[in-house]
């Protein structure tokens, strides 16, 4: 329970960023420790998205545990083919499938024109709530310009809250900005046990 409503509050920190820059949780900042600002990360190297993915990370959390699982850890990240156009990165625990979710980085020309995450869908409020907070950092990645209500914007009309019966009817697409999202179903046997989240630069 008290995992859960730290994620919760990790939520309303996010959507509560600046459009261009990152916030700091702490009431006091110290000259020693001014705020580094993220910034968009598709478009740009695959070392470029991966140092503002953990500077918004760390942005939004100062506990320990939250940062060390949301964060991507360079020295992790493995080229998916000798061709190096796919970077795979796997968040959580990497026994628990149950609680596994996964980032691909598309590189051309040595710069990330798009990216794809995979996410489970469980009962579970926890990575629910994780799902929804790994998303709203993929749209701030994607574009920073966007605002916290703009980037709830794109996960409703993407679909993400709809309530459907079927699940090969779940998701959309969204075009902002020259940035294209789309969130997929991953469906087995009828059954609903994945979300795949995509953005590219149009």
């Amino acid at each position: 329970m008290k995992k859960n409503k730290f994620l919760f509050l990790m939520l309303i920190l996010f959507m509560g960023c600046s459009e261009t820059s990152s916030t700091v949780t702490s009431s006091e900042v110290t000259e020693e420790q001014e705020p580094q600002e993220w910034h968009t990360g598709i478009g740009e190297t695959p070392e470029s998205f991966v140092s503002n993915w953990n500077i918004l990370v760390n942005s939004i959390s100062d506990d320990p545990q939250t940062i060390d699982f949301f964060s991507i850890k360079p020295d992790d990240m493995k080229w998916s083919s000798e061709a190096k156009t796919k970077l795979y990165y796997q968040f959580g625990t990497k026994n628990d499938n149950q609680n596994t979710f996964v980032l691909n980085l598309n590189v051309e020309n040595e710069k990330v024109n798009s990216t794809e995450f995979f996410a489970p869908t469980t009962s579970n409020e926890t990575t629910t709530q994780q799902t929804k907070l790994f998303f709203l950092i993929m749209i701030a990645l994607s574009d920073d310009s966007l605002d916290k209500d703009q980037r709830e914007d794109i996960l409703s009309n993407l679909g993400l809250y709809d309530d459907i019966s079927d699940p090969y009817q779940y998701g959309g697409s969204v075009n902002q900005n020259n940035i294209e999202y789309i969130i997929e179903p991953l469906v087995d046997k009828g059954l609903l046990v994945g979300i795949n989240f995509y953005s590219s630069i149009r």
